[in-house]
């Protein structure tokens, strides 16, 4: 049997990802949650395509990343509403607690909700497990309708934001550079999923029939079913095709962007040269000792 072309090339490429959305761990600030759970949903996402393209195990991790990532973009949203509005450096160490409290809840809290409702699967050749959700208008509300609104919500923050404020803010308090950063990769990932999204239902409306809800029993009717699907036929639909492509290789993309942001910052060449010089000195070669100033993130 033939392999499709992406057999060998996306594998690799995911996992170099994987390992990419894990290195600026070392480097970034603890308390910034967004960023570190959106590299973290990013990473899972990444080796769950891994394995799911070499071994197909049944998850349902597919299913909370969908709402994971934008779910984290708008934890960063409302924390740069928060900074340029000032009151991210107001707050006492009860409202951090509360705020922490917050993010995680958006960040894991609606994740897992997610994943919770429950999914059947499907596998497919070349792809592995992947969600089978049966098209009914009730889909779309609980499933569908998460990214959409966390989109929209997250746009909200974005706009609030108020320029002068900004202005002065990054004037005063921190690197516009890194500032700068967090603007495009939440601004990305806002602009991007929720629109994604639309355009994925409105393809499962015209191409897929539409069943009539008629009552949970009916909706899962040999729910534990799985079906196996050759290459050969999923990839005959090109509609289908496109979007099971895209929706993989969104990860890639999103890796590079991540790493490209944040993988070049003065911050990480001080942990890369640390790196260097600990392994240089089991050889025997000495340190040398680097004058670079830290870079801050925002809290």
């Amino acid at each position: 049997m033939d392999l499709h072309p992406t057999v060998p090339i996306f594998p690799i490429m995911i996992f170099l990802s994987f390992v990419a959305m894990l290195l600026p761990w070392a480097w970034i600030k603890r308390d910034n949650t967004g960023i570190l759970f959106l590299s973290l949903w990013i990473a899972i996402a990444c080796l769950n395509q891994f394995v799911n393209s070499v071994i197909y195990p049944p998850s349902r991790v597919i299913v909370g990343i969908s709402v994971a990532i934008p779910a984290s973009a708008l934890c960063m949203a409302r924390r740069l509403y928060h900074i340029c509005s000032m009151k991210a450096f107001l707050l006492t160490p009860t409202q951090k607690r509360r705020a922490l409290i917050e993010d995680l809840c958006i960040c894991l809290g609606i994740p897992i909700l997610q994943m919770a409702i429950g999914h059947r699967f499907n596998i497919l050749e070349d792809i592995g497990c992947y969600p089978a959700a049966y098209n009914v208008w009730l889909t779309y509300v609980l499933c569908d309708s998460w990214t959409v609104i966390i989109g929209i919500v997250s746009a909200i923050y974005s706009v609030a934001r108020n320029g002068k404020e900004i202005d002065k803010f990054i004037e005063d308090k921190v690197d516009r550079k890194h500032y700068d950063r967090l603007i495009i990769l939440s601004s990305f990932v806002i602009i991007f999923d929720a629109p994604f999204t639309v355009v994925i239902m409105i393809v499962n409306l015209t191409t897929m029939p539409l069943y009539p809800y008629i009552g949970w029993e009916d909706t899962h009717f040999n729910y534990s079913r799985v079906d196996e699907i050759p290459a050969a036929v999923w990839r005959s639909d090109a509609a289908f095709n496109a979007k099971m492509e895209m929706a993989r290789w969104i990860l890639v993309l999103l890796a590079i962007l991540f790493y490209g942001l944040f993988g070049f910052s003065t911050e990480a060449m001080n942990v890369y040269k640390k790196g260097f010089w600990t392994v240089s000195g089991f050889l025997g070669i000495k340190n040398r000792p680097s004058s670079i100033p830290q870079e801050i993130l925002p809290q």
